[in-house]
């Protein structure tokens, strides 16, 4: 539709400009005494244009010419420029596919020729900025290649030119530079087993920067390596909420550390700061209680306190004892038999567990904690009668050689000593 109206526009024009020039009678009389000259109008047109042509030409001509100095370096520029950006690709490509040493000299290209680009004295149309931020990548490149060629003399010297172009730039507000230099330095104390330089370099990022989760993952492993088990803890944690683990290596990592800052706590009074500082699910973690309860415990710690930590793996023995390792069930038998003999006799006790033990009768672990229970309530028949059922039932080693001690006390109490020593000897021949 455009081009059928340029055709009808151009179709007028020439119809216009017949009707005008065919029909012009018009003359153009020139003075110049004593001379008379008389041209067509026409003509005198067609000379105005063509005069007007020419001249346009000439003073289009003229400026090319002029221009072409500043082309000619426009475009040598223009070449640099390219070649740089192609360095600074190509080193990136050899890092990451372990080309090291031609990473280098293709950084080192780059650079040279950054430098011949700043030197020359030529207005170039790249900013200042943007020329410092190309230059300090291409220090990292060739330094992060150096570390991988254990070549600590030029990895540091690139490094420190590197930085100095980033505290530079993060006066513009650039702070991009920055955190990638700390952060690769980390990586680089952390490959060198320093990690209080690692944690060092991190303390420098920003608030921002270091709740990413690249810088906390550093700070984990940081923290780890240096034995601050406090710091891993809540790092590992930030880390859980932002999704960066599964939720079975999160649960098994939490685990790992609490642990670790479990067996750290020199009193009771650490262990009640570190057990408030712990969420409510982290305290319900399989077998936290239970390492916590025997902290506590070897610590000379209340018995009532231990018993308090226990009650949510106590709960699941009850309930859901099928669902805990049976190595898990036996420890946390053999504590709450120790917990709940440190304490007085409650009734509560024997009707929780003649529950459970009526529940899940096949439980050895429940009848050996009833028949323990029952001892300590001084209800001799019943915890005789199922010490005895226990001992039928196949236990774990350490189960049977305290419930032939258990009988073998009882025993002696009734004046069966004959039986008694029976016991004491069948006891013994289980010890290590």
């Amino acid at each position: 539709m455009r081009a059928a109206l340029w055709f009808l526009f151009l179709f007028a024009v020439a119809v216009a400009l017949s009707l005008f020039l065919g029909v012009n009678q018009s003359v153009v009389t020139l003075y110049w005494p004593p001379y008379r000259v008389d041209l067509s109008l026409n003509l005198v047109i067609l000379l105005w244009a063509l005069s007007f042509a020419a001249l346009y030409m000439t003073l289009r001509g003229t400026s090319i010419l002029v221009d072409l100095p500043k082309k000619a370096q426009r475009w040598r520029l223009l070449q640099r420029e390219r070649a740089i950006h192609q360095g600074l690709v190509l080193a990136m490509f050899q890092l990451s596919s372990g080309r090291f040493l031609r990473a280098q000299k293709s950084a080192l290209k780059a650079l040279n020729l950054l430098q011949d680009l700043n030197t020359g004295g030529m207005e170039h149309a790249l900013a200042a900025s943007y020329l410092s931020e190309l230059q300090c990548m291409l220090h990292l490149i060739h330094a992060e290649a150096a570390h991988c060629l254990r070549d600590q003399v030029s990895r540091d010297a690139h490094f420190e030119q590197a930085l100095t172009l980033s505290r530079s730039l993060q006066l513009l507000s650039r702070v991009e530079p920055m955190e990638t230099s700390q952060l690769l330095a980390t990586r680089w104390h952390l490959s060198d087993k320093d990690p209080k330089a690692a944690l060092s370099r991190l303390s420098q990022l920003s608030a921002g920067a270091a709740r990413r989760t690249v810088a906390l993952r550093l700070r984990l492993k940081a923290a780890r390596l240096s034995e601050q088990n406090d710091l891993a803890l809540e790092t590992a944690k930030l880390l859980s909420k932002h999704g960066a683990f599964t939720p079975r290596v999160a649960q098994s990592l939490l685990k790992s550390l609490i642990a670790s800052c479990l067996s750290e706590a020199k009193d009771e009074a650490q262990m009640l700061k570190l057990w408030a500082h712990l969420e409510l699910k982290e305290r319900q973690l399989e077998g936290i209680g239970l390492l916590a309860a025997e902290r506590l415990l070897a610590l000379e710690g209340a018995a009532t306190l231990a018993k308090e930590w226990l009650r949510h793996d106590s709960e699941r023995l009850m309930k859901e004892p099928q669902s805990l390792p049976e190595g898990l069930r036996v420890q946390l038998v053999l504590l709450l038999e120790r917990v709940i003999c440190d304490l007085a006799p409650n009734a509560h006790d024997l009707t929780q567990l003649d529950q459970a033990v009526r529940l899940h009768p096949q439980m050895v672990e429940l009848q050996y904690l009833y028949g323990q229970v029952c001892l300590h309530h001084a209800l001799w028949g019943k915890a005789q009668q199922l010490l005895e059922l226990v001992l039928i039932k196949h236990p774990s080693h350490e189960l049977k050689k305290r419930a032939w001690i258990a009988l073998a006390r009882l025993l002696e109490q009734k004046g069966e000593s004959q039986k008694a020593l029976e016991f004491w000897r069948k006891a013994a021949l289980l010890s290590p």
